[in-house]
């Protein structure tokens, strides 16, 4: 099975700082301009503290009718952080997702930096991979035996 660095998201993951003021409405303007789907939250030494989605700021923002300027960043972020490490398999990427119900995971390298994020997409992406190859393979040796039984 595939390693999670393999398949892995190589965008750059964004991270914002904890306890630097940031507000719900700034996440919100960074996840709408950079077009991602969350901001990891780190502290000042860049250690992963949590992340803030989109459904974060849907469930706590939006849906309790609070102003996006007068929410931080720690109040709506998911902690703890669940993280993956880079030489995981995608088996364990997998199992961990479905066990905490996330669609996403921090991947990081063995001195706790974080290198990216892996999805269920990024998942479902390398398995459609896997079943149109070993779909390739089969028409191939499917044709490899019907010219097999000609000749015979």
């Amino acid at each position: 099975m595939s390693s999670v660095s393999e398949i892995m998201s190589f965008r750059e993951p964004f991270t914002i700082t904890a306890f630097s003021n940031k507000n719900a409405k700034e996440v919100s303007s960074i996840i709408t301009e950079k077009r991602i789907s969350s901001v990891i939250v780190i502290d000042k030494e860049n250690r992963p503290l949590g992340i803030v989605t989109e459904r974060d700021l849907v469930e706590r923002v939006c849906l309790t009718n609070l102003n996006a300027n007068d929410v931080l960043v720690e109040d709506i972020m998911s902690t703890p952080l669940i993280t993956i490490m880079a030489y995981d398999s995608v088996d364990t990427a997998s199992r961990v997702m479905l066990s905490n119900k996330i669609k996403r995971l921090p991947v990081l390298e063995a001195d706790n930096r974080i290198v990216g994020v892996i999805s269920v997409t990024d998942i479902t992406k390398h398995l459609s991979k896997i079943l149109l190859d070993d779909y390739n393979r089969y028409r191939s040796l499917k044709k490899v035996l019907e010219m097999d039984d000609v000749f015979n």
